[in-house]
């Protein structure tokens, strides 16, 4: 084989070479690009959920505040329940924004314990001071301020709501 040959023909291997390998990072960039991408919209999908579910929270401890009606069949009881079935609306719409399954079933647990049973979550547990519901929001509030933060989920929080996360 002739030198020019040769050399014509490492040249075209090399430019093949520094060509696959141009569109493979490129490739790679692009798929790096798109996935950080995808994370940070999934991060700021999670904070502002995070800070709805607080207000919500709020809401919650507002409205039980004023009191569950008494009169079993009276129509201020039924407009109680209607704005509390709103508000929980609102919290289990948030907590499918959630990617984290922990900080998900968290949610959509305390939204099911409020609405099966509000006349109970109101009532003062045992030997605590406080009514559960109030329990249940702090709670809340306590892992949307690790979700903000971006830290884990806190420890010995399944060890305050039994049944809310399956046994390990």
């Amino acid at each position: 084989m002739q030198a020019e040959t040769l050399a014509g023909l490492m040249g075209l291997a090399g430019a093949v070479v520094g060509a696959g390998v141009s569109t493979g990072a490129v490739i790679w960039q692009q798929r790096k690009t798109a996935h950080e991408t995808e994370r940070a919209h999934l991060l700021g999908l999670s904070e502002a959920a995070a800070n709805e579910v607080i207000q919500l929270t709020y809401a919650i401890e507002d409205h039980f505040a004023e009191g569950v009606p008494d009169t079993i069949m009276s129509r201020t009881r039924e407009q109680w329940h209607a704005d509390l079935r709103l508000i929980l609306r609102d919290l289990s719409s948030q907590a499918l924004r959630f990617p984290d399954e922990k900080v998900r079933r968290l949610v959509q647990w305390g939204h099911a314990e409020i609405l099966r049973d509000p006349e109970g979550v109101a009532q003062e547990q045992g030997n605590l001071p406080t009514a559960r519901y109030r329990d249940i929001c702090i709670h809340f509030r306590t892992v949307m301020g690790t979700v903000i933060r971006r830290q884990p989920f806190p420890d010995g929080i399944w060890t305050q709501f039994p049944g809310a996360w399956p046994p390990s």
